[in-house]
């Protein structure tokens, strides 16, 4: 019904422009021209509508293969979820975790090096979580995979970026005080006994390194340390980790041999900072 409709309104819209475009020149068709060219566009009609047929019968041909192929990728994406163990909400559930942790490396990403360097425990955590991620076979699923691919390669640039330690070369006239004060090493000269109990294996007398020594200079500390600084003092230290200075006791315990009085700490001890 439909091809029939279609075939008669074409044919009415040639003859409509046969006679129009007689009309249009002035001219007068004789009934044998008249037919001829009736007969002319009833020709190209039933051309038309036998390309059609041929269209409509390639539409229908490409529908049947494209439904065959959605049946494989169906067949082949069950096979895949059977292959890793997972359903669908398990692998949509593994993606929003690698999101999450992408956009939690592209944060840290964009900080300051010296921020980054105080926010290290983080970059720790989602070390962890990427390890731990990397353990599921749904970490396989091409898509998956090259978002963790990506994040590896962030976080190991991160990584580079606030390391745990850096090398210092000893220039004529360095001091430990002088290379504590360098703003690229912990721009504090209080810091000196750092450097020197990180390289007791070359220096037995803080006052006496030579040029050309390469000393390793300390920068990150533990999740659970707490680096002294000029001014810290344990009832301080104490309200910054705990937010309670009178737990500054529980500090002291944990650290009773490097504290010889509670009144005493110094620049660059690493203290132990129990669970509270």
């Amino acid at each position: 019904m439909d091809r029939l409709f279609r075939s008669g309104l074409v044919l009415s819209l040639l003859v409509f422009g046969m006679v129009e475009g007689v009309s249009a020149q002035g001219m007068k068709m004789t009934g044998d021209e008249y037919k001829a060219k009736l007969a002319e566009y009833t020709g190209r009609d039933s051309t038309a509508q036998t390309e059609i047929v041929v269209l409509d019968a390639g539409i229908a041909s490409l529908k049947a293969q494209i439904a065959a192929v959605q049946m494989v990728v169906e067949q082949l994406n069950s096979e895949t979820l059977a292959l890793v163990g997972a359903s669908g909400a398990d692998v949509k559930a593994f993606g929003q975790r690698v999101a999450s942790l992408l956009r939690q490396l592209q944060g840290l990403a964009a900080l300051a090096p010296e921020e980054l360097q105080r926010r290290r425990g983080e970059l720790k955590v989602a070390a962890m979580e990427l390890a731990d991620l990397k353990t599921s076979k749904i970490s396989n699923l091409p898509g998956i995979a090259v978002r963790i691919m990506r994040a590896e390669k962030l976080l190991n640039e991160l990584m580079m970026r606030a390391p745990d330690q850096i090398t210092y070369e000893v220039a004529k006239g360095d001091h430990l005080w002088g290379i504590a004060s360098k703003p690229e090493v912990y721009e504090d000269p209080y810091m000196w006994p750092r450097i020197y109990r990180a390289n007791r294996d070359q220096i037995n007398d803080p006052d006496l390194i030579y040029p050309k020594q390469m000393l390793t200079v300390p920068i990150a500390v533990g999740e659970n340390q707490y680096l002294v600084t000029s001014g810290d003092f344990l009832s301080k230290i104490a309200s910054a980790v705990y937010n309670d200075p009178t737990m500054w006791h529980k500090i002291y315990k944990a650290n009773a041999e490097q504290i010889v009085e509670p009144s005493l700490v110094f620049p660059a001890q690493v203290l132990e900072i129990p669970a509270n």
